[in-house]
């Protein structure tokens, strides 16, 4: 296995990306490969083309540089658009076999962002992003990528930093010493770029200083929490039970299982919601004396999580949790999608279960809410909630604790 062969699978097995990737998809025809990595994760798609090609020392340097630059680069981008327009004739991804796993997104919605990876050049050539014939294309070095991997690790954070960059890369002419400082200035500057720049020289240490600071280090052990919301999703996809993962019928028009849009949902949300909403969950979980719990993430999301007693039959529980899911609609201004979780209260060591509901509702009627208070007079379901607001930096201030 090459360094290329073991970054695809790594990549589709190893990172946040695994949920919604294809090593290696089928093309057009059978035996015909894509790309290296599709990921779909409606309305984004990224394509990644992987090159290995080491470099050979020429005597002209720029015919040397020229020619890897023609194999690890220029193929690649080839590679990426022939992928792009192939999928436009194709309704779903296939693996290598020809099992169909991932929809691809309508065309009048889908968000192409376009990876290739070189690798091979010994740090002896300059790498730079740009339009390379059909479209913007991100060139980054295996290091580079798994960076961006490690410290964008939700699809949302990701393909935000993907977007922005693009944009900015069209209009401004940057000058950087690799995509590490190039990242570090996004950070340090808010995720986002300057403006007003026509060119921009980037320091060849800022990332070493922005790593090295308080505050990120804090941002880091105060994301640790964080990742029992990641958990959440890949039991939800490992554990549920398909008749009991539930979707409203006005939810939309499309037929994606309800555990495939709860999913893309909750990967939606980035690592500071998730901070939020996975301290959320795990505070209610452990506490038996909250039975349900409504919370608004930082995306518009609104979330409600169920806990009922071992032993309780799951549908009666999921029959609750759209209950709740439906008061919880018509309760929170502006809450037009809705997402349920509901499991057995803790129980330190037990195994646990856990099911989804998903409830899109773009109008909230006058019937709707004379049925919603009837409900809540019948069931007492969320009558008179105790609500709490909570203020936090993604950078937490020195002294600030959470557990």
């Amino acid at each position: 296995m090459n360094n290329s062969e073991r970054f695809v699978q790594e990549l589709c097995g190893k990172t946040f990306l695994s949920l919604w990737s294809v090593a290696n998809p089928q093309g057009k025809e059978q035996g015909k490969e894509l790309c290296d990595v599709l990921v779909v994760c409606d309305p984004d798609v990224v394509i990644f083309s992987v090159k290995h090609v080491s470099y050979r020392e020429t005597p002209d340097v720029t015919t040397g540089m020229d020619r890897w630059t023609s194999r690890a680069i220029e193929a690649s981008a080839k590679q990426i658009y022939g992928a792009e327009r192939i999928l436009d004739q194709m309704g779903v991804v296939k693996a290598p076999d020809g099992t169909e796993l991932l929809k691809v997104p309508p065309s009048e919605r889908r968000r192409v962002h376009r990876i290739a990876v070189a690798f091979g050049s010994q740090g002896e050539i300059s790498i730079a992003d740009g339009d390379l014939g059909r479209g913007f294309v991100h060139v980054l070095t295996e290091s580079g990528v798994w960076l961006l991997l490690r410290e964008l690790d939700t699809i949302t954070d990701f393909v935000e930093y993907l977007s922005k960059t693009e944009a900015y890369l069209e209009k401004t002419q940057v000058i950087s010493m690799g995509v590490e400082n190039q990242l570090g200035l996004y950070l340090q500057n808010g995720r986002k770029y300057p403006e007003d720049a026509t060119l921009l020289i980037i320091e060849d240490d800022i990332w070493a200083g922005v790593s090295a600071r308080e505050e990120y280090q804090r941002k880091k052990q105060a994301d640790e929490v964080s990742y029992v919301w990641d958990r959440l999703i890949e039991h939800l996809v490992r554990e549920h039970d398909p008749e009991l993962t539930q979707e409203s019928p006005s939810a939309d028009e499309e037929s994606n299982p309800a555990v495939e849009r709860v999913t893309r949902i909750m990967a939606r949300e980035n690592r500071f919601s998730r901070r939020l909403l996975a301290r959320s969950f795990k505070e209610f979980h452990v506490d038996d004396t909250i039975r349900s719990r409504i919370v608004k993430s930082p995306s518009g999301t609104v979330y409600v999580f169920l806990s009922r007693p071992r032993g309780v039959d799951r549908r009666l529980r999921n029959k609750e949790l759209l209950t709740r899911m439906f008061i919880a609609r018509g309760t929170i201004e502006g809450a037009k999608t809705v997402v349920g979780l509901s499991t057995e209260d803790y129980q330190e060591g037990a195994a646990w279960s856990i099911d989804a509901a998903v409830l899109r509702k773009d109008r909230w009627t006058p019937e709707d809410q004379a049925q919603m208070e009837e409900i809540q007079r019948n069931t007492g379901a969320f009558e008179s909630p105790r609500w709490t607001e909570s203020d936090e930096d993604e950078y937490p201030k020195a002294g600030t604790a959470h557990n």
